[in-house]
């Protein structure tokens, strides 16, 4: 376990590119590491009511409730303390702290003692602010359902809108010069704006630290209004929400001339993989090709690297020129926190990437770096994650500014979800670079044949054994769980623990319920029982997410019937629809699938017995993280063609198990992959060519007699043999056999084929 303050450090240490729009690097001289923010600053009232008004309707507040008044907040106030809360601990030294200021305009009442009080008592720096004589202070309007969290406001800008004349607003001629903006500007080593204050003083304050090229983030929260391309131009990083990337996308149009169609061209392919990557992690809630297209639309318009939050979805961030796009799931909050105010969420989350920033270019000058951090993905997710943290803990709690985190707030949730960060699953085995999946292999298969293992080895009766020996397998890369099965012993903490020292990942977490819901699991008759099952399922979600991969398996043993009559089953059907969504949607950043079997000696009718009836599930789910692991031998055991059925199924196949059998008397053989029917495993290589599998290849066999670490180098051989013979079959010959129905044709080719092998 990493050591409380290196942990701290490490943490602050999570990263940003800063680049100004003139393109130019930061200057590595710099050494004061100082935050300013430019914005509004209001007191706010919540006002809690059961749910928003509809037009020309009055509410009442919730019984039993008052306001609460005069709460510091306003997007500016509430990102200069959070930066200072995110920046200071007892575990940091003095120098290793960040420095933090704050710039705007406090009003002529009694308001503004409240506002200069919550920014000095926090350590922020007020020298710069100005109070307006003409004008009060800004207010909010808060309303608030407590149940849900959800909030909207009505905002009385004041003094944050009206206190601006000396920077020219409404006075073109007593106003500050460059030159003394440059100055103001000069000693901090980041700008953070957001768009509750005058644009004018924004465009005036980001190209004087463009000048300085110290790097400037704008938060596009505030007033709905469009942003001329000098700004957008100026502000390295522009972050907005969903609602705002589509707002401030709709004044502007897209460019069609034809260089900047050739430029769409070339990144069509970045966009098409993200969509493909991402959009089943978010759900289907969210668009990702019209966010895309949004955020791209700014680009094409003056901005740099857009980052897009997504609330409990995560946040996207699309980089200039669209040179990679980055997907960073949301922070989990601990078992029993619950949402309750919005207000200041995103706020954070924008000072949670500030601070992160800084640290890291703090780092890269003290290492003499002048690589553009940008250019690393791994170090951009951390920093988006470090403020996907801070908004998480900012909806715990009432109130703006109440709300905001502390570092050792944020540091203990890290901590907590260290491993939660989505990865995708490596392409390519564990020792050939031209392969494209990752292998993996049945973990209770290294129970088997313990005779083979020396005595120094054993024992040999545990999760964390049975990985041991699994990682000796060459060529293997990943592995996949069952839950609750292997957990009884340890944690899932402790098996990523286990994995990395294997130098393995988690490939997926498979579900075998146990034995009390023999009458069923997702549809059990009693109702207490088929809320277990489902609640089981959804702490696997959880598990995976700690383990680190993003893959959850559905195989139930129990959910069908033994006799005709014995169900209702339609209803049967129907709480099957119904778990899978509940799921789906309280874990949208993991991919489910539902691995049908035909039948099995716990159940002789499953509810789910095809791949055609799996995808009529598919249909009624209706979510985009819900698709199917198909199994070699449950499908044979079905009567059916894998080839066929891995076509049918296209991009919702997000698994697929490996293995051969006899099918005799609907028996589940387990065997090695192709020994059996080796023209059906072929013919399934080349369908997984054909649609494009992006999934891992795990081999779901049952080596009894077998030495099982030899058997899973064997299949693994065998597989990379057959995709690279399917590889070489003559695309024009099979367009041909099957414009012709050539049975001859195809068998001469298959035989080819095989003898390639």
């Amino acid at each position: 376990m990493i050591e409380t303050v290196k942990l701290l450090r490490a943490l602050l240490s999570i990263s940003a590119i800063v680049t100004s729009c003139s393109g130019q690097h930061l200057s590595t001289q710099k050494k004061i590491r100082s935050i300013l923010v430019a914005g509004s600053l209001n007191v706010d009232t919540f006002l809690p009511i059961s749910r928003f008004p509809s037009s020309g309707e009055n509410l009442t507040l919730l019984p039993n409730t008052n306001p609460l008044v005069d709460v510091p907040g306003g997007k500016g106030c509430n990102q200069a303390i959070a930066c200072a809360k995110l920046s200071s601990s007892t575990q940091l030294t003095q120098r290793e702290q960040l420095r933090v200021a704050f710039l705007g305009q406090f009003g002529n009442d009694a308001a503004s003692q409240i506002l200069q009080s919550a920014l000095t008592s926090n350590n922020v720096d007020i020298h710069l602010c100005g109070k307006s004589k003409h004008h009060p202070s800004g207010k909010g309007y808060v309303m608030i359902v407590p149940e849900s969290g959800e909030v909207s406001a009505v905002i009385s800008p004041g003094s944050n809108f009206y206190g601006w004349s000396k920077w020219g607003v409404k006075n073109p001629t007593d106003k500050l010069t460059d030159e003394e903006i440059i100055q103001m500007v000069s000693t901090h080593s980041l700008l953070q704006l957001q768009c509750e204050i005058p644009d004018l003083v924004n465009k005036r304050l980001a190209s004087a630290a463009n000048k300085l090229n110290i790097p400037v983030i704008l938060d596009v929260g505030g007033e709905d209004r469009h942003m001329d391309r000098e700004l957008l131009q100026c502000c390295d990083y522009l972050i907005p929400n969903e609602t705002e990337l589509e707002r401030l996308a709709g004044h502007y149009t897209d460019d069609n001339d034809y260089e900047q169609q050739q430029e769409d061209d070339e990144i069509y392919t970045t966009v098409q993989h993200a969509v493909d990557e991402i959009q089943p992690l978010i759900g289907q809630s969210l668009h990702v090709p019209t966010l895309l297209q949004h955020a791209r639309r700014l680009q094409k318009n003056g901005a740099n690297h857009v980052l897009i939050t997504l609330g409990s979805h995560g946040s996207l961030l699309v980089k200039k020129y669209v040179s990679s796009i980055l997907y960073q799931p949301s922070c989990q909050l601990p078992s029993g926190s619950r949402v309750v105010d919005e207000t200041g969420a995103g706020d954070c989350y924008r000072a949670g990437f500030a601070v992160a920033f800084l640290q890291q270019q703090q780092q890269q000058q003290q290492r003499g770096s002048s690589k553009d951090i940008v250019d690393d993905d791994e170090i951009m997710l951390q920093c988006m994650k470090f403020g996907s943290a801070s908004g998480a803990l900012a909806v715990t709690k009432k109130g703006a500014v109440p709300a905001i985190p502390t570092l050792d707030e944020v540091t203990a949730l890290l901590n907590a979800n260290r491993e939660v960060a989505t990865k995708f699953i490596p392409r390519g085995g564990a020792d050939d670079g031209d392969f494209p999946f990752m292998f993996g292999s049945r973990i209770n298969s290294m129970k088997d044949r313990l005779d083979l293992i020396p005595d120094s080895a054993l024992p040999m009766n545990s999760p964390r054994d049975w990985l041991r020996r699994q990682a000796t397998i060459r060529g293997l890369g990943c592995v996949d769980f069952n839950y609750p099965q292997h957990f009884h012993d340890w944690d899932a903490k402790e098996a990523k623990q286990a994995l990395d020292e294997a130098h393995l990942v988690a490939g997926a977490v498979c579900l075998r319920y146990p034995s009390k819901f023999a009458r069923g699991a997702m549809n059990h008759p009693d109702p207490q029982l088929r809320r277990e099952a489902i609640e089981i399922t959804k702490q696997a979600a959880a598990v995976a997410k700690i383990l680190g991969c993003n893959e959850v398996v559905v195989w139930s043993a129990y959910d069908g019937y033994d006799y005709p009559f014995q169900v209702n089953y339609k209803d049967k059907w129907n709480q099957i629809v119904e778990a899978f969504q509940e799921c789906c949607d309280a874990f949208p950043d993991i991919k489910w699938s539902l691995e049908f079997k035909p039948t099995d000696e716990n159940t002789r009718w499953f509810t789910v017995p095809s791949t055609g009836a799996a995808m009529l599930l598919l249909k009624d789910i209706d979510r985009a993280n819900m698709g199917l692991t198909l199994d070699m031998g449950h499908m044979l055991m079905a009567g059916e063609n894998p080839g066929q059925s891995i076509a049918m199924v296209g991009d919702k196949l997000f698994g697929i198990q490996l293995n051969d059998g006899y099918t005799r008397l609907a028996a589940e053989d387990g065997m090695m992959f192709g020994s059996i029917h080796p023209s059906l495993a072929l013919e399934a290589m080349y369908q997984l060519r054909q649609i494009n599998f992006k999934g891992h290849l795990y081999f779901d066999t049952f080596p009894q007699r077998t030495d099982p670490v030899k058997e899973a180098e064997y299949n693994i051989r065998r597989v990379k043999e057959f995709w690279t013979a399917a590889g070489r079959m003559s695309r024009t010959e099979l367009e041909r056999i099957a414009s012709e129905h050539d049975a001859i044709g195809a068998l001469e080719l298959v035989n080819q084929s095989l003898r390639e092998c």
